[in-house]
């Protein structure tokens, strides 16, 4: 066994070898044989290289665990080149790494420990003591503006008024309520908590539509409903705060409009629709370079759980999901598999590479329109190109122009009953430009336009006479 500063700069070695080789998965202590065991086995000229090795050490080998610190293309060269007492340091020295990386219930903690005792504990989340709520106010959406057209005063989603309670959504018979959720814990590249604050400031939601020439504020009721609290510290304590605000919402017959934040939002999101509409009972498209369906991450919520944590507790089943734009590390075999499995369909960039977004885009519209006739959109901003959104939480080359998700997110909500909405992940401190806040507006944009095209009636293709140019000279 080596001493420890042998141990250190051998365990470099090994580390800048994987990132020659291959890259790493670390996670085997804790669960086992990672994704790349499933598919390794030890070839067959190497089996008489482990014979040398502790039985212990054989069966780390041969079960795969050694893979998630070393790729298999190294560690077939090591088993062919070392001499016994080399690869037996060798293959110790990672198993006490597997233990160093794993948990153990006498070095680590469980659980982050919150003071019971603060005065504040629930200081983000605490309603409106009931008395202020008593002070006479008709009910119903009200001006923050200072002139009669909004261009002073309080920003607001769309230069919308204002809604506080339930009773104002119900008495102003509110279709959209828009609604910030500023949690950045779960994001890639931070800053998201500040994408709805940025989205309210720019002037570019409830613009009319080239394609139906409708303005969907003067169809719509809409609304800006504020932030819902969030816990900075932990997304676990803010999940069910949010799942709550937003059945409650739903509950008034508004479609929550959410604005992240990170992507792990979508959870609650969801989830709180489903509080009200009911489990199942609707499908779910969502744009995004990431599948999201990671199953073995130490945090029980982040953006890349959010899928997975819906499709496991059933909140959306997988033949009602409809996944479009992956790509990125995480669209591995194994993820993909595992999508299928749970029978969602799912469109890659190489997919669009391969057919062209039109054909793509037909394949997504006609699996909704075969599913349920109510329908949760949701977007993360890491679908869209980078030149065209460079401020994504997890940025991801070669995605979408903001044209083509504008165009299918448009269709979508004139095709179905939206109950759901929900944008996530853009970070406006990483654009000074604003053009990604701008896009990101368009995409809200478009799902407002076709609720607007399908409450007045409009085929979700449609497009106005008058946008269409006819041959004039």
């Amino acid at each position: 066994m080596m001493d420890g500063a042998s141990l250190r700069a051998h365990l470099l070695a090994v580390f800048v070898l994987a990132a020659v080789f291959g890259t790493a998965v670390f996670g085997t202590a804790v669960f086992g044989p990672g994704v790349l065991a499933n598919a390794w086995q030890l070839p067959g000229e190497l089996e008489s290289a482990l014979s040398a090795l502790e039985p212990e050490q054989r069966r780390f080998v041969e079960s795969g665990a050694a893979l998630d610190f070393m790729p298999a293309r190294q560690l077939e060269h090591e088993l062919g080149t070392r001499d016994a007492a080399s690869m037996r340091a060798l293959v110790a020295d990672l198993m006490e790494v597997a233990a160093q990386m794993g948990y153990d219930a006498e070095r680590d903690m469980g659980a982050i420990p919150l003071n019971l005792d603060s005065e504040r504990f629930h200081g983000g989340a605490i309603p409106t003591p009931e008395p202020l709520r008593e002070i006479e106010r008709t009910p119903g959406p009200f001006s923050v503006h200072r002139y009669i057209f909004p261009e002073s005063g309080v920003p607001t989603f769309a230069g919308a008024m204002v809604a506080i309670y339930p009773e104002d959504l119900v008495a102003g018979q509110v279709d959209v309520a828009i609604i910030g959720i500023p949690n950045d814990m779960g994001s890639g590249r931070r800053n998201a908590g500040h994408g709805p604050r940025v989205m309210r400031a720019l002037n570019t939601i409830g613009t009319a539509d080239v394609q139906t020439l409708l303005n969907p504020l003067e169809v719509l009721s809409v609304v800006d409903y504020g932030d819902f609290a969030v816990d900075n510290m932990s997304t676990a304590r803010t999940v069910g705060h949010v799942t709550d605000m937003v059945a409650e919402t739903a509950a008034t017959g508004a479609v929550p409009m959410m604005v992240g934040g990170d992507t792990s939002m979508l959870y609650p999101g969801v989830k709180g629709v489903a509080r009200h509409h009911g489990k199942g009972s609707f499908g779910l498209v969502h744009f995004s370079a990431h599948p999201d369906v990671h199953r073995t991450a130490v945090h029980p919520i982040s953006d890349t759980q959010a899928i997975f944590l819906l499709l496991d507790e059933n909140i959306v089943t997988g033949r009602d999901l409809i996944q479009v734009g992956l790509r990125g590390n995480d669209v591995t075999a194994d993820n993909l598999q595992w999508l299928r499995s749970q029978g969602v369909r799912y469109h890659t960039m190489a997919a669009i590479g391969r057919l062209g977004y039109d054909t793509v885009l037909e394949r997504v519209l006609t699996e909704a329109a075969g599913g349920p006739e109510k329908l949760f959109v949701s977007i993360d901003v890491s679908v869209i190109e980078p030149a065209e959104m460079v401020a994504a939480g997890r940025i991801a080359s070669n995605g979408l122009r903001v044209q083509d998700v504008t165009r299918a997110i448009r269709h979508l909500c004139a095709a179905k009953e939206i109950v759901g909405f929900e944008i996530t992940d853009m970070a406006p401190m990483l654009d000074y430009s604003r053009l990604s806040a701008v896009n990101a507006n368009a995409v809200l944009n478009a799902c407002l336009v076709g609720m607007a095209a399908r409450a007045a009636g409009l085929a979700p293709d449609y497009v106005h006479p008058l946008a269409l140019d006819h041959e004039q000279d």
